[in-house]
């Protein structure tokens, strides 16, 4: 006998129901017979004494919850945890970590499954006429991205971009990721690591556009987006084009829509030549405040949200050097008008720059 690899948790799945500062878990296994078992003698009346036991410890290495079960058992495991540590996504992601362990009635082990565990409550309510998605009881807003999971590579290199993708994703204030896959089709793995950095999981099914579905212990949920979400990897309009290890303009735009940690962007192609012969420079940031600096010399503060436009901008030297400073980050960018002027010229009115 073993643990179901193929099952829903590898062969152990939890469903979790918060209420009055308790977490009602249910646990059920799925063990399926091994190659060779009848001979081995864990098959007929043998099995009668094989039995599961749970062992749930914190991330203090202290052991939260045990139970026990016989195999042969068929209603779930069910166990209270007081004053549970929830995993709350990007600000708080408590893991537990969980093993089962299944023995005979000697207390051989005969197989064994361990892996982080989340413990959460993900439900939906309809609030005037659109479905609210609920974490652990409270509205949950998704800032999610859509990702297609690598293929080619080794097992190894797929893992290494996977991590590299998601802290990429995880420094932009995303606290959700839309997988353009079945949820069957997402790799373990990728479940783990999304648990590890607080990434809520959602996946998109084909021809569904508008529409992402989350799939938790407790079922599968329906939700509608309420805004475009923006493509990790791709063409143009994509947070990193193909072929590009830097991100896009674009992802420093949700970046200072999502995050929470100060910072400001000078957006490269967004500097023009006016017909006065100064510039005009657009500022991306989530402080609110953000002044910009023109050759070392204060040019002008602004108040606002998210963009920030500054319009004839003096430049006396041969490159625009702009420094932006918002609430104590700030960034500096240096460009040679004859670039601008090349590019200009290239693009017919419209200026593109990339790798800067």
């Amino acid at each position: 006998m073993k643990f179901d690899r193929m099952a829903p948790g590898g062969g152990v799945e939890v469903s979790c129901r918060l209420e009055n500062g308790k977490a009602f878990l249910e646990w059920e296994f799925s063990i399926v017979e091994s190659a060779g078992e009848q001979t081995a003698g864990y098959m007929g009346e043998s099995r009668e004494g094989l039995y599961i036991r749970l062992i749930l410890t914190n991330m203090r290495e202290e052991t939260a919850l045990e139970g026990m079960r016989l195999v042969r058992e068929e209603e779930p495991l069910q166990s209270i945890l007081l004053q549970p540590f929830l995993w709350r996504g990007p600000s708080e992601p408590y893991l537990y970590h969980m093993e089962a362990i299944l023995a005979d009635r000697e207390g051989n082990c005969l197989d064994r499954v361990s892996r982080p565990l989340p413990l959460r409550s993900v439900g939906c309510m309809d609030i005037q006429g659109k479905r609210q998605l609920l974490l652990n009881g409270s509205a949950f807003e998704p800032r999610a991205v859509s990702y297609i999971l690598p293929a080619g590579g080794t097992a190894v290199s797929r893992q290494y971009q996977m991590t590299e993708d998601l802290r990429w994703i995880c420094g932009m204030g995303a606290n959700s990721v839309c997988v353009e896959a079945d949820s069957q089709g997402i790799p373990g793995s990728f479940r783990q690591l999304c648990d590890r950095l607080g990434l809520l999981l959602f996946f998109r099914k084909e021809g569904e556009e508008g529409w992402v579905w989350i799939q938790d212990r407790e079922g599968k949920f329906r939700i509608q987006c309420g805004e475009t979400i923006p493509s990790f990897r791709g063409g143009r309009d994509c947070l990193f084009p193909d072929g590009n290890g830097a991100p896009a303009s674009l992802y420093y735009y949700y970046r200072a829509k999502w995050s929470r940690e100060p910072f400001v962007y000078i957006v490269p192609e967004s500097i023009m030549r006016m017909d006065s012969g100064n510039f005009t420079v657009k500022c991306y940031s989530n402080c609110d405040r953000v002044a910009l600096y023109s050759d070392g010399n204060l040019f002008e503060f602004q108040r606002g949200e998210t963009e920030f436009v500054f319009r004839e901008v003096p430049a006396g030297k041969p490159s625009v050097m702009l420094t932006a400073e918002g609430d104590g980050c700030s960034e500096s960018l240096a460009v040679h008008k004859s670039f601008l002027e090349r590019k200009r010229r290239e693009a017919d009115g419209a200026l593109i720059l990339y790798g800067i």
